[in-house]
């Protein structure tokens, strides 16, 4: 459910983006770029669902989602290593999320964005 609230907020804003006087959508191709943080959804497959249901039967049905997700990053204090982690290494509920350091096993901070960090819509 957490991706499609998301969700209902982007497509509602791309739908007042369409309604914009002098904007030809005719035989138009279009693409969403969408970019949020890795802490911002729980699955990708859910977040692409949730599109396909919500833009279905508007002017965004035929519409390609390309999703960005930012990757979570972890900064170990102990060891010095920075990188990303893959997805679902830490609970996104957390408010403060830890994870083991893969390099040495050490418990550190993970950052990463908790929401949309950009939309865009490309009409071609």
């Amino acid at each position: 459910m957490h991706e499609y609230g998301l969700m209902e907020e982007v497509v509602k804003s791309l739908l007042a983006r369409l309604e914009e006087p002098g904007l030809e959508l005719e035989g138009a191709n279009m693409e969403v770029v969408l970019k949020v943080g890795a802490l911002a959804i729980h699955s990708a497959a859910a977040t692409r669902q949730a599109f396909e249901v919500l833009t279905k039967g508007t002017k965004l049905e035929q519409a390609r989602l390309d999703l960005i997700v930012e990757p979570l990053i972890l900064t170990c204090a102990n060891c010095g290593f920075k990188g990303s982690l893959p997805e679902g290494a830490v609970d996104p509920h957390e408010q403060l999320p830890l994870a083991p350091c893969p390099k040495c096993g050490n418990i550190s901070p993970v950052t990463g964005s908790r929401g949309v960090e950009s939309i865009e819509l490309i009409i071609e």
